[in-house]
């Protein structure tokens, strides 16, 4: 009959040490930079987790639109999940930013640092980061600015 010790340890030992290396070559990768990207570097991840629960609440408003549109009518909730599709959009402004202040892709902010692999995570440095931290920023763009004009909106209706 087989154990059961293999089902209570879902992660195997290899997937930790590969995700466990890449934090340790990023960190180390980190250090040796200007203490100001180090700081603009916290910034961005603390952005990134702001745009995270930016994107939760328009998926729940949105949710709670096509509830109101199911029951009453109103085409709210049309202009909601645009607001959470760019919500989405904007998420991945900070990612691409952050790709290009460090010079590093993926940088640890993206998902792959979570991402556990059997094999090695590699990262690339210098102009190849740039571009793809470039092309990442402007995918996020549209919710960037989308954004901006909802929050000017939003300070416009206060005063």
């Amino acid at each position: 009959m087989k154990s059961t010790a293999s089902i209570q340890n879902p992660v195997p030992n290899k997937e930790l040490e590969n995700n466990a290396q890449f934090k340790a070559q990023f960190s180390e990768y980190l250090e040796k930079q200007h203490s100001t990207v180090q700081g603009l570097h916290v910034v961005l991840q603390v952005f990134s987790l702001l745009c995270i629960a930016l994107a939760a609440y328009f998926f729940f408003a949105a949710l709670y639109h096509t509830f109101i549109w199911a029951t009453t009518g109103s085409l709210a909730s049309l202009t909601a999940w645009v607001n959470y599709g760019l919500s989405m959009s904007l998420l991945v402004f900070p990612w691409g930013l952050d790709s290009i202040l460090t010079g590093v892709f993926p940088a640890i902010i993206f998902p792959v640092s979570w991402y556990r692999s059997n094999k090695p995570i590699r990262y690339k440095t210098g102009v190849g980061a740039f571009f793809a931290g470039f092309g990442i920023m402007c995918a996020g763009a549209p919710g960037a600015v989308h954004m901006f004009n909802l929050a000017s909106q939003a300070i416009q209706k206060l005063f």
